[in-house]
């Protein structure tokens, strides 16, 4: 089978992945919440779950469950805060539309973006925001290469195939 991403093929594929790539960093910067939309809720930590990317808990009874990814937490303050908060209370800014499910536990998480000890953020929300837009830059940067790289393969194989005198594809003749 001939390597499909050597052609014009490949070329679209790459334009299309840069493409699909720019249009998640944008998703991912739109679904971000807003100030307005966060509610809180305060309790004392009754279980917490490290995982490689993310901390798993619950305050309260347990009912109310939360994730707060690495992402959002560059330095680990608010991760430590967490696992700290034992003995304490400790205040959870979280946007309630936004649940998702795990194989951890049962039942929703929702993620913490501000977390809160002795009513003083651990980390300001502006913070928060800027872990998350870094961390969703990667996802532009690589749009904009394989967009850049796919449009000039694509511009390639266009006027190699106008100055050939070929027709657009074997399937239109």
């Amino acid at each position: 089978m001939k390597q499909w991403f050597a052609g014009e093929r490949g070329a679209y594929f790459f334009l299309l992945l840069g493409i699909g790539l720019m249009l998640l960093f944008a998703a991912l910067e739109w679904r971000f919440p807003a100030t307005e939309k966060l509610q809180a809720a305060t309790g004392r930590v009754a279980w917490s779950q490290a995982t490689r990317g993310a901390l798993y808990f619950a305050i309260g009874d347990g009912k109310r469950q939360f994730v707060l990814y690495t992402k959002g937490d560059a330095g680990g303050r608010q991760r430590h805060a967490v696992q700290d908060a034992v003995m304490y209370p400790l205040t959870v800014r979280y946007d309630p539309q936004q649940p998702s499910r795990n194989g951890l536990a049962p039942g929703d998480f929702h993620t913490a973006y501000v977390i809160s000890v002795g009513g003083k953020d651990v980390a300001a929300l502006g913070q928060v925001r800027a872990n998350y837009r870094r961390d969703n830059l990667i996802a532009l940067v690589m749009g904009i290469l394989f967009a850049a790289y796919g449009g000039q393969r694509v511009r390639r194989a266009s006027v190699r195939r106008a100055g050939a005198g070929t027709p657009a594809s074997p399937r239109s003749r």
